[in-house]
């Protein structure tokens, strides 16, 4: 019993250390969006969006200063006209100040600003979303390249398999003076070239894995497997709406202009303010008063610019043919990844009537092959003609499973290209 409680642990072991060692296109993704270098700018920036705000808001904050001043003045007031005895004025004056100054009523514009720097960080988190976007372009290429690859490497191996398998039974016949030797060479060289073919597509695989490795920051063995998703994704017969994050910009960058638009809706509107000024010097509010001494001010002060009233229509009529600019971009973006998604649905149609006519077509040439080995064995035909129709069976067989990794990178592609089930 423990015996066989050790084997099944032993063979569940092995199955997770398997689990582990296959990779995902979408683990890919989530790599990127993690560990890339674009992805840790979204931190950045959200920071960066704090501070400005931070900044905006201190705009509502009571304002101090201190203001000093030393001068020595050519001449003064004389006071004679005030009688014989008037004070003499100082030539000399010294002040020192503290002023506070309290926001009163800005009509909100301190609140819209901060608005407007809330939309401008999401503007440009979602321009760093693009870029990620266009990794994951990257990812896509290079993870099915990869599997293109592999397939590749696959059929070769077993080609070669076939290969050596048919040498063995040739062998014996030239040994036999059945055939030629002739027949043993011609096999024995396309064997040579299979295993040429094998060590540049290893060199290749080698390379993917490399590139793949440093787009998702982390070390991908050519040991570990990439999974090839076996369902295949139907979004292209939905409805869902184009999600791509460049939409998201195009949105940010409206709402700015909606937000920087209320905001000279406030600069038309008078600035309302509470001040208070304590200073220590000569002279003060008292002119006739030429001692060092204490004295203050209290008070409200409006501030009211006609020219921002008088311009906030231009600036307004500006906005608008921003406004209006975007729009078209998008348009034009949107014209542009509809097309491409046309294009996509024809591959993918195309792809299907590839599969079946390689299907159809690698059945009728394995009754060729089987019927050429037999012919071969029997001495009617050479290796030479054996090998051809084989070489033909083969490419046959490689184009069928490039076409089906090919229609599931396709929509995936479609995936991509329309935004989906990117957050």
């Amino acid at each position: 019993m423990k015996k066989i409680i050790f084997i099944s642990i032993a063979f569940l072991s092995v199955e997770l250390v398997y689990a582990q060692e296959k990779v995902t296109l979408e683990y890919c993704y989530e790599r990127v969006e993690q560990e890339f270098p674009t992805a840790q700018k979204a931190e950045i920036q959200r920071e960066i969006t704090n501070l400005n705000m931070m900044l905006k808001q201190t705009g509502l904050y009571p304002e101090m200063k201190i203001n000093g001043s030393i001068s020595y003045q050519s001449e003064t007031t004389d006071p004679s006209f005030a009688g014989p005895a008037a004070p003499d004025f100082s030539k000399d004056h010294y002040n020192i100040s503290l002023d506070l100054t309290q926001l009163v009523f800005d009509a909100g514009r301190t609140k819209k600003l901060k608005e407007v720097e809330l939309i401008s960080g999401e503007t440009a988190q979602a321009g760093i979303q693009v870029e990620l976007w266009n990794i994951r372009k990257q990812i896509d290429q290079v993870y099915f390249g990869i599997l293109l690859i592999q397939k590749q490497l696959e059929l070769t191996e077993l080609f070669l398999k076939d290969l050596e398998e048919q040498l063995h039974v040739v062998s014996a016949r030239v040994e036999n003076g059945v055939l030629l030797s002739a027949n043993e060479r011609v096999i024995q060289a396309e064997i040579l070239k299979l295993k040429q073919q094998r060590l540049q597509i290893e060199a290749n695989i080698k390379s993917g894995y490399e590139v793949l490795s440093v787009l998702i920051g982390e070390e991908v063995s050519v040991d570990e497997q990439l999974d090839l998703p076996e369902k295949y994704i139907d979004w292209f017969e939905t409805e869902e709406e184009i999600n791509r994050p460049e939409i998201k910009v195009f949105d940010r960058r409206k709402n700015t202009l909606d937000a920087q638009s209320e905001v000279i809706s406030s600069d038309k509107l008078p600035v309302v303010s509470a001040f208070a000024k304590g200073a220590y010097g000569r002279p003060g509010f008292d002119a006739f008063n030429d001692d060092l001494h204490l004295y203050w001010m209290v008070g409200l002060r409006a501030q009211w610019s006609f020219r921002n009233w008088r311009n906030s229509e231009k600036k307004r009529q500006v906005i608008q043919l921003e406004q209006d600019k975007i729009g078209a971009d998008q348009d034009a973006f949107t014209r542009q990844v509809n097309t491409a998604l046309s294009q996509i649905k024809s591959n993918i149609e195309a792809l299907n009537q590839q599969i079946t006519l390689d299907e159809q077509l690698l059945e009728l040439q394995k009754e060729i092959v089987e019927e050429k080995k037999s012919q071969l064995n029997q001495g009617v035909i050479t290796s030479t003609e054996y090998v051809t129709e084989l070489n033909a069976q083969n490419r046959t067989l490689l184009n069928l499973e490039i076409h089906k990794v090919q229609l599931v990178q396709a929509h995936y592609e479609y995936l991509t290209q329309k935004g989906i089930s990117w957050n």
